[in-house]
Parts: structure tokens; sequence; C-alpha cells
């Protein structure tokens, strides 16, 4: 690793795939040269590493010049030459501040495949854009911000998201954890870790979980997460008296120690990036179901770590469930074959050199990093 310095600004650390992404970036480097600053809230995963990095939080809301002032002021308290940040708000304010203060170099990771089209804030990062470095985290986010941002100009790059590199517990430790959660020990247990909101469509899952339990009625399906749909979703549990089925267990910190007594992993996301979560299931040998979308293709390989579906198709995410199921040795097999592919392809270890390389030329281009 390099010796730079770097600060990370993110909106917030809330339980997310790019706030975990961002954890697992920091606790990968030296820790007295690196730092968070969030710009709203400081979040769940914020308060569990703040006794470990250093955390700022600026609790933005006095509108954009404010704003400015604050970051502006922080930026030049702590002096980074390396500030990366995560998604267009952060850039909007990083990209500014960075360029009054005249030192600094920018790096944007573009998380998701959301960009506002028109405002202020929209113009301004298109702007700066140009003379920040932008990295997509999948294949697609890279190509939609090439064809938004660059114009065939300027070439943003992409760096995969990675994981750390987690095992599984051993059997005594499952079954207390299952024990603790209320499930039997012979349950199939599935899982999915995603906020509670409209992309994820959490409701095409609950329908298939309660159709599947007429023959199966050892399947439980645990939903880890929180956001504004949570009514709405236990609404939906309730009409269809699925609660012997599923159980909500809302945001948590002990996430792996959840992946560790799952049998079979779930997205089915009607967008997305490479999604952390996935990563982290392959990192735990679980098997995974996802929608065949946004950059879930580059990490499911349909067929030998998992099933892709259909996005909205219920009976397409119920078969692929089912043949999960009913097979222990297929689950296995698929978790081995993932844990594989990450420990390949996606570790964070990977993704940090890869960072690093872009810090490195961003300050010296004439440097010759090895890979």
């Amino acid at each position: 690793m390099s010796d730079l310095k770097v600060l990370h600004l993110i909106p917030s650390l809330a339980v997310g795939g790019m706030e975990r992404l961002v954890c697992d970036l920091v606790t990968a480097r030296d820790k007295t040269i690196t730092s968070i600053v969030c710009l709203n809230t400081l979040g769940l995963l914020g308060e569990q590493i703040s006794h470990d990095i250093d955390v700022k939080v600026l609790h933005l809301s006095g509108g954009i010049f404010s704003g400015i002032v604050n970051v502006y002021n922080e930026l030049k308290k702590q002096q980074p030459q390396i500030v990366h940040c995560h998604n267009l708000q952060a850039h909007f304010y990083g990209s500014i501040c960075a360029k009054l203060l005249g030192n600094m170099k920018v790096v944007l990771t573009k998380h998701g495949q959301h960009i506002p089209k028109t405002g202020l804030a929209a113009k301004i990062n298109r702007i700066t854009l140009k003379s920040s470095k932008t990295i997509g985290v999948s294949a697609d986010i890279t190509k939609l911000m090439n064809g938004w941002i660059y114009d065939g100009r300027y070439t943003a790059e992409y760096i995969a998201n990675g994981a750390p590199l987690r095992s599984k517990k051993i059997l005594n430790d499952e079954k207390i954890t299952k024990h603790s959660l209320g499930l039997q020990d012979d349950y199939v247990c599935l899982g999915i870790v995603a906020r509670l909101s409209k992309p994820k469509d959490h409701a095409i899952l609950v329908k298939s979980i309660k159709a599947l339990s007429r023959n199966y009625p050892n399947i439980h399906l645990l939903i880890i997460g929180d956001g504004p749909l949570k009514g709405d979703i236990e609404a939906l549990i309730e009409n269809l008296d699925a609660s012997a089925q599923i159980t909500l267990l809302g945001e948590r910190q002990d996430i792996p120690d959840i992946l560790n007594i799952l049998d079979i992993f779930v997205l089915t996301s009607s967008s997305e990036g490479i999604p952390m979560t996935i990563l982290e299931a392959m990192a735990a040998k679980l098997p995974v179901v996802a929608t065949n979308v946004g950059g879930i293709p580059q990490i499911v390989i349909d067929g030998k770590t998992g099933f892709l579906v259909t996005n909205k198709q219920q009976k397409e995410l119920s078969d692929a469930l089912e043949r999960l199921i009913v097979d222990p040795n297929l689950r296995a097999k698929f978790g081995r074959n993932g844990r594989t592919l990450l420990e390949k392809n996606y570790s964070i270890k990977q993704t940090m050199e890869k960072y690093e390389v872009i810090y490195t030329h961003l300050i010296d281009p004439n440097i010759n990093v090895g890979n």
C-alpha cells in the first residue's frame, strides 16, 4: 500500500453496499493516513467502526453554500492528498472544495446507475468530473458514466467491488445462531440483505416463499435490512399469512454471522452495480439466486455459482429456488464455486490494490506501479 493520505467522502455510513465497501477499503489501509467524512449522518456502520477509524460527520443541512463551506473547512483541516468521493453528492462538494484548495486530487466511485439529469449539482458535476478520476463498480455503470460525462474524450475505469475473504464458522456456532433466531436445525434458510425499497423488489420474493412453503414447509426466509417499504412488506407478509415462513430482522451489525446460517442467498433487485451483499454471500460459500440485471451477471455465473432469473418473473424465481431447496449437494457445489471466483477476482485486497494504483498515478503519473 502507498503512504498517500486518503480521505473518503460519503453521504453516510448507513448499512448498504457502498458503505460496507468504504469501511473495507479504509480497514485495508494504514488508519493513520486514511479517514472518512460523512456529509449527512453517521449511520449504523459508522457507529461500528468509529472507535477504530477516524470518522467525521458534518451534518449538512444549511443549503449548498453552507455545505461547501463545511466541506472546505474539513478538507483544509485534514489536508488529504486524495479526496475519494462516493457517488455524485459527495463528488459535488469534494470536487469543488478540492479545486478551491488547489492541492488535492479527486477520485469518484460511482456505485449505482441513477444519474440526475437536471439541476445545478448535475451541471457542476458534469464540469468537475472532467478533472476527476472516475471509477464505475460494474461494466455497465462505467459505460453509463463514459456516455454521460466524457463523450469519448475522457475515460472512466472499471474497478469491481471486493469483499473480505471471511470463512464459515464451525457447526456449533451455526446451530446456536439458528436457535437464537427461533429456527430449527433442519430448516433450509434463505436470506436477502437489502434496503427495503422499491428497486429491491422484496414483494416478489415474499410471494415466492409463501408459494414454495406449501410443498416445502421447512423453508424460512430471513429479510435483513430496513427502509421506506418496511410497513408494506410487513402488511404483505400478514396478508399472505406468511409470518411462519418469513422473519424481518431489520438492520443488523452481525451480517457475516447471519450469512453463516443461510443455505441460499437471494437478491431480487431491478437494478444493481456489483452488489456487496452477493460478494459477502460468496465469501460465506453460499449459492446465489439473483436477477439478471446490472453487474450481477459478472459475479453470479448461471449454473455454476447460482442461478440468474429474469427480473419480476415470480415463477422463474420460484423454480430456481426450488432447485436449490431440494438439492443440498448442488447448494454446496455452487457455494464452493462462488468462493473460488471471489478469491480469484473479487477480494477486497485486489480492489484496494487497483485503487492504490489510481491514487499513485494521480499524484505522479510517471511512477511505475507493479500489478
